[in-house]
């Protein structure tokens, strides 16, 4: 077995094996490559075997390939796939695909987004990898922790007094003002009756149908919300028109349900009609203070996270023919947020035996 040895290195073997060896990201270039050199050295393949980390019989076997093949026979990298063998990823490889699955795909192939399909091909173009099934590519890249995410749209705040704002803000959240109560305030809407997609659990292979509507006669609503940091409760009510007459109702019923509690310390955005003159004027004389959020800065204002909840638990794949009975909705699904029922509306039975009958 010893007496297998690798034959005489032209110029240009030799500076490639060197690069071979030094390869970190290739182990198996780098062993091979050692190997041969090792072996051209006068070590014996006992000797070579313990140095690598293989058997005598593999090192015997590489000397072979290489005798006959060069150095193609014994370089192994992972798009190159072996007859009638698995293919095999190893992790450097998972790692550039994940790599090009983040770059910008319109630099890359010249289109807006990914598919699985087109960086397949680019993969394989690339020489990245020989071939890869849709199914598995998709699981590799739900190794790198790489999901299909939606982009959503963000505005930067170009408010000159952005900080100043902020920080007030933030102020209120963290500390509670002795004898005050927190509270954010904001308008959700316009609300019309039209069909909502949405989502939900199916065992068919279709998706439900709704209908489509052309002409929208039941005019608007909109949601007068006021959401209680300390108690976590979301209140309001409908009105048909969002202005300053029925704003300064709404602080009138805000004030109402916290008669005697202290100064109202309020949330709230920079919309015209709250800022109007007989609205500050009601404010300063009924203790109530107001924390304005920056322009194009509304997430600062926490009651936006939980209408989002609203939208989805009432709104999302409906279709409502009244105003009564999407107020009905929201208010069942405001009763259950804050507490004050539980989430069964109707008996698992008797929904079951009504539905057979």
């Amino acid at each position: 077995m010893d007496k297998v040895a690798a034959r005489r290195l032209r110029p240009h073997e030799g500076r490639k094996l060197q690069r071979l060896k030094r390869q970190l990201s290739n182990a198996v270039n780098s062993r091979r490559a050692r190997v041969i050199l090792l072996s051209r050295d006068g070590l014996c393949n006992r000797e070579i075997a313990q140095g690598v980390g293989l058997s005598p019989q593999w090192v015997r076997r590489i000397i072979h390939r290489f005798n006959e093949g060069g150095i193609d026979a014994i370089s192994w990298y992972p798009y190159f796939c072996s007859r009638g063998e698995p293919r095999q990823f190893t992790a450097d490889i998972v790692e550039r695909i994940g790599e090009v699955a983040l770059s910008p795909p319109r630099q890359l192939i010249g289109m807006s987004v990914w598919s699985l399909a087109k960086l397949r091909d680019y993969l394989v173009e690339q020489r990245i990898v020989a071939s890869i099934s849709l199914e598995w590519l998709r699981q590799l890249l739900r190794w790198c922790g790489i999901r299909w995410r939606h982009t959503k749209t963000w505005k930067e705040s170009n408010d000159p007094e952005f900080w100043p704002k902020y920080r007030r803000i933030r102020r209120l959240y963290d500390h509670k003002p002795p004898g005050g109560i927190r509270l954010c305030v904001d308008e959700f809407g316009p609300l019309n009756l039209v069909p909502r997609h949405g989502k939900h659990y199916a065992r068919t292979g279709h998706v439900d149908r709704l209908r489509a509507t052309y002409h929208r006669t039941g005019g608007v609503r909109h949601f007068m919300g006021v959401y209680d940091l300390d108690r976590d409760t979301l209140t309001g009510y409908f009105v048909e028109k969002k202005n300053r007459r029925t704003f300064l109702s709404f602080l009138r019923w805000v004030r109402r349900r916290y008669r005697n509690r202290g100064t109202l310390h309020i949330v709230l955005d920079n919309a015209t009609f709250h800022s109007r003159p007989e609205i500050l004027a009601y404010a300063r004389t009924n203790a109530i203070r107001f924390y304005w959020t920056p322009t194009n800065a509304s997430w600062i204002n926490r009651i936006e996270c939980h209408f989002t909840a609203l939208e989805k638990f009432t709104l999302d794949n409906t279709d409502y023919r009244s105003h009564d009975e999407m107020q009905a909705a929201i208010f069942a699904y405001l009763a259950w947020r804050n507490r004050r029922r539980q989430i069964t509306m109707k008996d698992w039975a008797v929904y079951r035996r009504r539905r057979a009958a």
